[in-house]
């Protein structure tokens, strides 16, 4: 019997990473084709990127929604909430790829947002207990990795006069192979975290999560329109834009051996700070390349470090640190990237991407504090 048992139990915790890493690499294959996607769009519609922005934002207001109900919602179950939304996701993006009408892209961007941000929710439910930041950091890994071909595919759709957002496309069988999958279940809330919510902690936790996430979508969205500002055309800068991606993979898989260590945030946050200053000072396509890849070194670990740290905070329900690690990553999503928008239309891309280095310092402080 406890040899069944334990053989049940083991099926199961497979069956999750399963549903988990499908879910995370048509994420990751998303989130990363928001920069290419926004360049691309703007050019077919003719219109100023800034004016555009906000089809890459609806991820950060799906995190938001998904903060306020996501404890109701997460009742149901993390495993059951992440394969629907995986099947709307796939909706979503077919809708994306197939029109570049506002109204159309709109309404799918805003599934595929909204979508994708219950993903972001339930991964850190499904992931919680002993050694989350490296579980956590493995599945991140998987997305970056993926990641990487989304621009790639953009950058070589482009290059045959094909329109880049057909690239959307090569998220959905991994999403309806998710949305496919049967029901997973996490590991229970612990009985002792059903009282009230450690503010001090949970607060600290929030805003180290949306620094460290608000600087990776500068880079997430606003890396190929740098790469375009350098003179090269739409599809190379595509497949240059790559690079974050190639970085954030290697920093995530690498990362889980060094999530634990005294240095790992220090060192990558300096290593964030060189690659930013590397991607101001660049004037060339190979030099402003080359700083978005050390940037994205640095960024790879420090969204499972931070959201290691919410998920560890004692006496904080499963429910509660998703719905803080949403809310977190969704002002976020939504602030900096249209903050560094902006400062593009008012002072140039270029030096607008200097945005990342006060937010580097600050986190750098907050994250000394226990």
């Amino acid at each position: 019997m406890a040899v069944d048992v334990r053989a049940a139990a083991e099926a199961d915790a497979r069956g999750l990473s399963r549903v988990v890493a499908f879910a995370q690499i048509g994420l990751g294959l998303l989130v990363s084709s928001y920069g290419p996607y926004l360049a691309g769009i703007a050019a077919e519609l003719d219109r100023p990127r800034g004016e555009l922005v906000w089809l890459t934002m609806t991820f950060g207001a799906g995190l938001v929604l998904a903060a306020v109900v996501g404890p109701a919602v997460l009742r149901a179950g993390a495993g059951l909430v992440m394969r629907v939304s995986c099947a709307g996701i796939a909706v979503g993006a077919v809708v994306m790829a197939a029109s570049p009408q506002l109204a159309l892209a709109g309404a799918g961007s805003v599934v595929v947002g909204f979508g994708c941000a219950a993903i972001g929710l339930t991964t850190p439910s499904l992931l919680r207990g002993p050694g989350a930041a490296k579980r956590i950091a493995v599945m991140v890994g998987l997305a970056s990795a993926a990641g990487v071909c989304a621009p790639l595919a953009f950058g070589a759709l482009e290059a045959v006069g094909v329109p880049g957002r057909w690239a959307l496309l090569s998220a959905v069988p991994v999403l309806v192979a998710a949305a496919a999958h049967r029901t997973v279940h996490g590991p229970l809330d612990d009985a002792d975290a059903a009282g009230p919510v450690p503010a001090g902690p949970a607060s600290l936790a929030w805003t180290r999560i949306v620094l460290c996430v608000g600087v990776e979508f500068c880079f997430a969205i606003w890396s190929v329109a740098r790469l375009v500002d350098t003179g090269v055309a739409l599809g190379t800068a595509s497949a240059l834009g790559a690079s974050f991606g190639i970085g954030m993979a290697v920093g995530r898989l690498v990362g889980p051996r060094f999530v634990d260590r005294s240095w790992a945030v220090p060192a990558a946050l300096a290593t964030v700070a060189v690659g930013t200053v590397v991607v101001y000072l660049g004037q060339d396509p190979a030099v402003v390349t080359a700083g978005i890849a050390v940037a994205s070194l640095g960024i790879a670990p420090l969204y499972p470090i931070m959201l290691g740290r919410l998920v560890g905070i004692p006496g904080l329900s499963g429910r509660h640190s998703a719905s803080i690690g949403s809310l977190a990553s969704g002002t976020a999503i939504l602030a900096a990237p249209a903050a560094l928008g902006w400062l593009d239309g008012q002072i140039g891309l270029r030096e607008a991407f200097l945005l990342p280095l006060p937010l580097l310092l600050l986190l750098l402080l907050l994250a000394r504090r226990a």
